[in-house]
């Protein structure tokens, strides 16, 4: 249907790519233990690697992100306390995944090419790009194997954390670590110097603003201004030229109904023997075999079975229950047994690497299907965002190509019809494009942005073509313009050179063996039981003081400039005792947080069973 209202309208039809790469795991900056790592070891027998390592370390950090606020960071942490935080996310992984594999709930390699093929960043005008899809691959240090395997385990991990219900929760020592040092507490002496009071209370005459000019002029500069012409493509604008012919609202209707059949969703129940549990596996299929013949004899219900016998600890309390699928989210052997059951009724026996089971459908959940006077409205306003965003992207590429061509930016604006607006001549605060916002003016005043060359910027939904007409440098500014502002600065320089002067004082005022200057501005007060998070005082003085033995001097500036002098003393770190409903309140907070990662926490008593071998995950 889409393709034949794009081959009603004129013109090539692409799609363009506005994400280099979509992938699970997304490295968010943190700082990365891999590199301090001296070797890895093992969860299950299973290799621990490098990319295991910055994994769980940018997962970890992304958590305390949301639990804590942006500017949160792992170095902010104890060294042990943040790598026993790392080395326990790696231990949840490997023991997710080497759960998923004993349940027979790993991905099939179909599944995750499928998931690939479907990625919007790996799209081209025909669909799936392969070239595109290595290319982007590769440029991101995996090669076309292992970002598959990496897809399959992620799906692997999501299908079994469904299935399982899991409620991420962290070890308990990891939570007291983190709320032992969260709730530690100092009590704090501090000196503010309030840096507008002390510069009102400044004198400075006309003559010493105009010493202060001539001596420094680069202060005093105007600021660089230019003159820009442009030319804005927009997605609204191309969306009012759409014109849907009759007859196509029809064809997306039957296009919507193909897909909407395809949609239904499976629920599916399962019954676990696994292998390793018996001397040898036909043992362990006479088991299996002996609990199927009884259920098909009606002598025990399916879920008797389940949770008489069945050795999936992690389902059986539920029925066996593994959640929804349409078709991907199961083993293949699952999927396939599925496409021949009926609504409660029983599979046969089914075999996988490590285990067998028994599977029951006990939902089958189909869409919803609208009217096409239901869904008229919507169709329409989809064919049009189509064909819009598809005409915009046929000027986009004619204008691209005629820019590599050397024309003009009047001949840009004639092929297309569109105007050419000018901003005049503005300066960095003011600049502006009318009708593109996703521009910022660094981006205008960069240096690489040259007169009379047109430079393309893409935005969210729309497009530039800028070119600058015109550019002012800075000079500077005539006394009689910039007086007040000399004044001001005079002022400042006399606050600051009282400042300097009294840090020479202020460690003996802390100490009381001198007192405060009785001057505006100056302020002395202590604060009891301050916490690392408190906002008493600013995020700097208090950062310094904690990073600083008991009372060390430190000083610090504000974001808005006043100055602080701080000692502390009679830290105080509650026990776990006292630490009380503070831990039940991180506990909360944590899971909260760790229940949106798929990967979650594991029952320490299921964990206690696995082969962790993590000895050496220590720094150097």
């Amino acid at each position: 249907m889409l393709e034949s209202l794009r081959n009603f309208l004129s013109g090539k039809r692409v799609i363009v790519i506005t994400a280099l790469l979509a992938i699970p795991f997304v490295f968010l900056g943190s700082q990365s233990f891999g590199t301090t790592f001296a070797s890895f070891g093992t969860v299950n027998g299973e290799p621990v690697s490098q990319m295991d390592v910055n994994l769980a370390t940018s997962q970890v950090s992304q958590r305390l992100r949301s639990m804590y606020g942006e500017d949160f960071s792992l170095d902010d942490l104890d060294e042990e306390v943040s790598l026993g935080l790392i080395k326990n996310e790696i231990i949840n992984q490997k023991t997710l995944l080497s759960h998923a594999r004993k349940l027979g709930l790993i991905v099939s390699e179909k599944a995750a090419k499928q998931e690939i093929i479907n990625i919007e960043s790996f799209q081209g005008e025909n669909g799936f790009d392969q070239t595109l899809f290595e290319s982007t691959i590769r440029a991101n240090g995996w090669t076309p194997e292992e970002y598959i395997e990496l897809v399959r385990e992620t799906m692997s991990l999501d299908t079994l954390v469904s299935a399982m219900g899991i409620t991420a929760f962290p070890i308990n020592r990891d939570v007291e670590a983190l709320a032992s040092m969260l709730e530690t507490s100092r009590d704090i002496d501090f000196i503010k110097v309030d840096k507008n009071i002390l510069v009102n209370e400044q004198e400075a005459s006309l003559e010493e603003g105009q010493v202060f000019y001539e001596n420094n002029p680069f202060l005093f500069l105007s600021k660089e201004q230019r003159d820009f012409s442009y030319i804005v493509l927009t997605y609204d604008a191309y969306k009012k030229q759409v014109q849907v012919p009759e007859g196509y609202i029809d064809e997306a209707y039957s296009d919507y109904l193909s897909n909407v059949e395809g949609q239904i969703q499976n629920k599916i129940s399962h019954l676990m023997i696994e292998k390793s549990n018996y001397e040898s596996p036909s043992l362990a299929f006479e088991k299996v075999n002996s609990i199927y013949e009884s259920i098909q004899a009606k002598e025990i219900s399916f879920e008797d079975a389940v949770s008489n016998y069945s050795e999936d600890d992690a389902s059986k309390d539920s029925g066996g229950d593994l959640g929804l699928s349409s078709g991907d989210a199961f083993p293949e052997e699952f999927e396939n047994a599925i496409l021949s059951m009926q609504l409660n009724s029983i599979s046969p026996i089914i075999e996988l690497e490590d285990s067998l089971h028994v599977l029951k459908l006990t939902e089958v959940i189909k869409p919803q299907i609208k009217t096409k006077t239901e869904i008229s409205d919507e169709l329409l306003s989809e064919l049009i965002d189509a064909e819009a965003l598809a005409l915009m992207q046929d000027d986009f590429l004619e204008l691209e190509s005629m820019v590599l061509e050397g024309v003009t930016l009047n001949a840009l604006a004639n092929a297309i019809d569109a105007p050419v607006q000018v901003t005049g001549l503005k300066d960095f605060e003011s600049i502006a494009l009318d009708g593109f916002s996703d521009i910022a003016s660094s981006e205008l005043f960069d240096s690489s942005v040259l007169p009379n060359k047109i430079e393309i910027f893409e935005g969210d939904e729309s497009y530039a073509f800028v070119m600058m007409t015109q550019a002012l440098q800075p000079t500077v500014q005539p006394f009689v313009d910039v007086a007040d502002l000399a004044i001001q600065e005079v002022r400042d320089e006399k606050a600051n050179m009282i400042i300097n002067d009294f840090a020479i004082d202020a460690e003996g005022i802390l100490n009381g063996e001198s007192t405060l200057p009785s001057q505006n501005g100056f302020t002395q007060e202590s604060y009891k039981g301050v916490k690392r998070f408190s906002s008493l005082l600013p995020s700097e003085i208090i950062n310094s003081t904690f990073e600083s033995p008991i009372g060390t001097l430190v000083s610090s500036e504000a974001f808005n400039g006043d100055r602080y002098w701080a000692k502390s003393s009679n830290e105080s770190t509650p026990t776990i005792d006292e630490l009380g409903e503070s831990i039940e309140q991180y506990q909360g907070f944590y899971n909260e947080s760790l229940s949106q990662q798929f990967s979650g926490f594991i029952d320490r008593a299921f964990k206690a069973g696995q082969k962790v071998r993590l000895e050496n995950l220590t720094s150097n």
